[in-house]
């Protein structure tokens, strides 16, 4: 055999003195061949160590994928924007291989939103979904949906591991609270108290933000933490902020540091600067508000969760599933990266 490494089946055929039609029945499967050619053929194919170009296969087929995105609205909650645009950039990127896409928004602060999205992904029917499944009890169900169907599902920013997801790409969250205790701990004084805040988050039906607040409260206890330092302040409505916040830090004045489970800390951060609290304050991802709140210093650290780079890394592992054949990693975990002011521009652009 030559060095050549890229052979088509004309190349291949050649080499066996057998059509091309021949060797294509022997690579897919299809068709009736002597078992002597077949012997033939499959020897040539191990020898070069043949891989079929599943790319370009479809191509020729000229297969189209219909893909549902079920994502939550990024005109509603800023974060997910950051999500929306990964995936454009993604479904652009893989525009060659053939695939329709089909956007279904959520409303991120309600259930019913999600519930009534994911029944039109099911009716509509498709090849593969890629989801933010922030609300358990609900994703629960319409997994259990697309099992039955048959229909492969990605996911991002949450990992539902009771079901069975084709492949999930996200940070690890239960380390990314051991992150954010090990933070404050690092800058707080022994009898210093920590208060954990949750803003429009049902923790029941949160499984991300459980995760994160086991994994602060573990860490915490595990390094000699009385638990009684720690205090959970669950926010329905980010108007009552303030108040709930101030009665907070009235009843239990040992609080010196705290930590927002969302992006949503620039609520909190609005609180620390019109009250001038000496106060430190942790929380997620740059969006525009917390950027200008890290810059004056309300907000010390910030976990970059890179929603753009979950989702984009989602959806083209689905499509490298459906269209490639390819095996894909069950999970992939992204680095837990922290923002201070000093290299927050260094994010702005991403």
């Amino acid at each position: 055999m030559n060095s050549k490494t890229n052979y088509t089946l004309k190349d291949i055929a050649q080499m066996a003195g057998v059509s091309r039609g021949t060797v294509d029945r022997v690579i897919h499967g299809r068709g009736v061949v002597s078992k002597e050619t077949y012997d033939k053929i499959k020897l040539i194919l191990d020898k070069i160590n043949y891989q079929p170009n599943f790319a370009a296969q479809s191509l020729r087929k000229g297969e189209l994928f219909k893909i549902a995105v079920l994502v939550p609205d990024g005109d509603i909650d800023e974060f997910w924007k950051r999500a929306m645009d990964g995936i454009e950039k993604a479904i652009k990127d893989l525009s060659f291989i053939g695939i329709n896409v089909s956007m279904h928004l959520f409303n991120s602060f309600k259930e019913v939103s999600f519930s009534y999205n994911a029944k039109q992904v099911l009716k509509e029917g498709c090849d593969g979904v890629l989801v933010a499944p922030v609300f358990y009890k609900e994703a629960i169900e319409f997994f259990e949906e697309c099992h039955k169907q048959g229909i492969p599902y990605a996911t991002f920013n949450t990992d539902i591991k009771e079901k069975n997801t084709l492949c999930h790409v996200g940070q690890d969250l239960v380390k990314s609270g051991e992150t954010a205790a090990s933070l404050l701990k690092k800058v707080l004084g022994k009898d210093d108290g920590y208060l954990i805040i949750h803003i429009h988050e049902d923790i029941t039906n949160a499984k991300h933000i459980e995760e994160k607040e086991n994994g602060f409260i573990d860490y915490l206890t595990g390094k000699g933490v009385e638990k009684s330092k720690i205090r959970i302040l669950k926010v329905n409505n980010h108007k009552m902020i303030e108040k709930q916040m101030i009665a907070m830090l009235d009843e239990f004045p040992e609080v010196r540091g705290v930590y927002v489970t969302t992006s949503k800390v620039h609520y909190v951060a609005d609180v620390i600067e019109a009250y001038s609290l000496d106060l430190v304050l942790i929380g997620y991802d740059l969006i525009d508000e917390n950027r200008k709140h890290l810059k004056q210093g309300n907000i010390e650290f910030l976990i970059y969760q890179n929603p753009g780079l979950q989702a984009s890394s989602a959806i083209t592992l689905l499509l490298d599933h459906l269209a490639f054949k390819k095996e894909v990693p069950k999970i992939k975990l992204l680095p837990i990266e922290i923002v201070i002011k000093e290299n927050y521009r260094d994010y702005t652009a991403m």
